[in-house]
This record gives structure tokens, sequence and C-alpha cells, in this order.
């Protein structure tokens, strides 16, 4: 949301015009600096919080969109209901979510929720998931190219394949067109024998005809009956010839065709010769996952380590109080009802959590400590 300086709200009250130096997210306005002094010293709003316009500026919509009262009833909120997912006020508390039992006080858990444990297991797992995600890509980005080499190995492999199944067809097509010109030649020979040995004895009746002609006109009759029982000889012999042509089949018509067996025909029928297989196998991406993930309901409230002084809890009996000694001057800080709530210590402070609600009670910081002492954390424990 970086841009132009809001106006000081105070100030536009006022039909003042000036640019805001800091924003308050109680008030939701922006305050110049001299408003900015007078609303951290005003009792009733210096515990507000603010931040520098700039950093205001710099915070994304959807944070901004986050209204801190109800749109229903116009209070300000109150708890948060797990189940429902959402954020609710005293009225409903009381009306729609009267039936709901897991809630969180959200005026218990704002003061510590930047170093929660929540919040740790959120950036926790914002950080897993972003290594994921990424390790997905790369994952995905290597499958991609692999898909490439695959495909263009499988053009390589149809292409020498079609090139086995056309040089395999080549050579039947050679064998068969020798075959044919074989079988055409010796058909033709066949048939051209008999009409050389017919051409010849045509020939050869064709001269006796001739001869008989002449005979007939020159020749005595003696001669002529001579050459007559010649010729009818030659005439039986003709007709044997042709008897013989007739008996052999040698007048049947040759006729030479191509046929193709049933593989060939099964062929026609058939739409591809290979098929492209789609599989899968198990991928050796490790994704990371949190062991042991707790769900987080509430804002937990852990001991991370002791500040500057340390401490020690010790129960007494008689008295249902937390003795608190505050180490190396011994100073002796009372909590809370022994039976009742358990004490924690934080990196940030002491915190008070009631033992059958698990919901924190109270806190205070430990510069809270260092600067009151004993009185000032009784003081603020008989407040409660």
């Amino acid at each position: 949301m970086e841009g132009e300086s809001p106006a000081c709200g105070i100030c536009d009250s006022r039909h003042i015009s000036k640019p805001s130096k800091a924003w308050c997210f109680e008030c939701n306005e922006g305050l110049c600096e001299e408003c900015k002094e007078h609303h951290t010293l005003n009792k009733a709003s210096k515990s507000h919080g603010i931040i520098p316009v700039n950093e205001f500026q710099k915070l994304p919509v959807s944070v901004l969109q986050i209204e801190d009262f109800c749109k229903s009833h116009g209070k300000r909120y109150q708890a948060y209901c797990h189940k429902h997912k959402c954020s609710c006020c005293s009225k409903c508390l009381i009306g729609g979510h009267k039936n709901c039992k897991d809630f969180t006080d959200i005026n218990d858990v704002v003061c510590r929720i930047k170093s929660s444990n929540m919040m740790l297991e959120i950036e926790n797992s914002m950080r897993e998931v972003t290594d994921n995600l990424q390790r997905i890509q790369k994952n995905r980005a290597g499958n991609l190219l692999s898909l490439k080499l695959h495909r263009q190995t499988i053009e390589t492999e149809i292409q020498i394949a079609r090139h086995t199944v056309n040089n395999h067809f080549d050579r039947l097509e050679r064998t068969l067109l020798e075959e044919l010109h074989i079988i055409e030649n010796d058909e033709r020979k066949k048939i051209n024998k008999i009409l050389a040995s017919v051409e010849l004895k045509e020939k050869e009746i064709d001269e006796l005809q001739k001869s008989l002609a002449v005979t007939k006109q020159h020749a005595s009759d003696l001669q002529t009956y001579l050459i007559s029982k010649q010729i009818e000889h030659e005439l039986m012999e003709s007709e044997s010839l042709i008897q013989s042509i007739q008996n052999n089949n040698d007048l049947s018509d040759v006729i030479i065709s191509f046929q193709t067996n049933d593989m060939m025909k099964s062929l026609e029928n058939i739409s591809k010769f290979w098929k492209i297989v789609v599989q899968t196998s198990q991928s050796d991406i490790s994704l990371v996952r949190q062991k042991n993930k707790q769900t987080q309901t509430k804002v937990d409230i852990v001991t991370k380590g002791y500040p500057d002084h340390q401490y020690e809890t010790i129960k007494t009996e008689g008295d249902s109080c937390f003795i608190v000694t505050v180490k190396p001057a011994n100073d002796a800080l009372k909590f809370g009802l022994n039976g009742q709530y358990r004490l924690c210590i934080t990196t940030s402070g002491f915190i008070l959590e009631d033992i059958q609600k698990k919901t924190p009670k109270c806190c205070w910081s430990f510069n809270i400590v260092r600067k009151f002492g004993k009185r000032g954390i009784e003081k603020n424990l008989k407040s409660l």
C-alpha cells in the first residue's frame, strides 16, 4: 500500500491539513508528529499500537482490510472461534456461537502473538511449503525435460522402424516383380511356340493350295491323282496338329493376376503398427514434512530460556501462591493461586495460565519486574 501519506485524522477533523507521521491501529487513523506525542501521553490512548506511517504503508491490502470491530454488532472482537474459524464479539458469543466451546481469548494472546509458538509454526510451515513447492517445480521441470528427450528418442525409433518396413517392402516388391516377369516370359514362350508351329503349317497349306491349282490346270490326270493323295496326307497331319493343340488346352487364355494373402488383407485393417505407452514411475523427490506437528488451537506458551536474571519457582505449603525468587538479589515475588494456576516463564516475561482452561490469565514482562520489584508485581496481581 505504498503511496502518498494519509492526512492526520485529528487535524483533519479540525479542518487542518497535515501529513501523518504515524498510524494508530486502535483509532484507525493517521497522526502527525504533534498529535502522536499527545496520543502517547494520553492515559486513554497511550496503550494503543502505533507504528511509523511508512511502515504502515508497507502492509499488504489483506492486512489493512482486517477489521477490529464486528460488522454485525459494531463491538470489538473478544474471542476467536476455532470451530468456525472467525472472530467473535461479546454479542456473537451469546448469539450465533453460544453452542461453540473451542475459543481463544484474543486479548490474552495478541500481546505475545509475534513471539508465540503459533507464529513460529506458521513461519516454519511457510518455509517448509516454499521449499516443497521449489522441490516440486524442480522435479516437474526435470520431468518436462525428460519428456522432450523421450519424444525425440521415440521419433528416431519410429523413423528407423519406418525405414526398416520400407526396405522390407522394397525387397518384396523387387522379388514379386522378378517373379512376374519370369512367369510372363514363360507363358509368352509357350504361346509363341504354338504360333510358330501354326504359322509354319499355314504356309505349308498355302503352298499346297497353289500346287493343287497348278496341277489341276496343267498336269495329267495321273499326276493330279498322285498329288491329291499327297496333299490329302499332309492335310491329315495338319488336322492332327490342330486336334493336338485343342486337346492339350493350348488354346486356353493365359491370365496372370495379383492375389494378396490373408496377412496382407489384415494389414489394411491395422490402424497403427505401434502404440505410444504412458507409464508412471515413483519419483525420488523428497518433500519436507515436520515431524510430530501439533495442531495449533491456541497460542502456545513455552519456556525458551531465561534472560539476564535467573528465576526459581518454589511451591510453599500452607500458602496457595507461587513464590518466585529472583537471583542474585533473592527478591521474593508471589504469583496467583497454586491449585488453579501455574506459572510459565518465557523470554518475554512471566505468564499465569489457568490449569483447567489452559488459557493465559495475565502476564508481566521482565522489564516491569526489574522496574517495580516485588511490590509492583503484587500491586498488579491485586488489580486482577
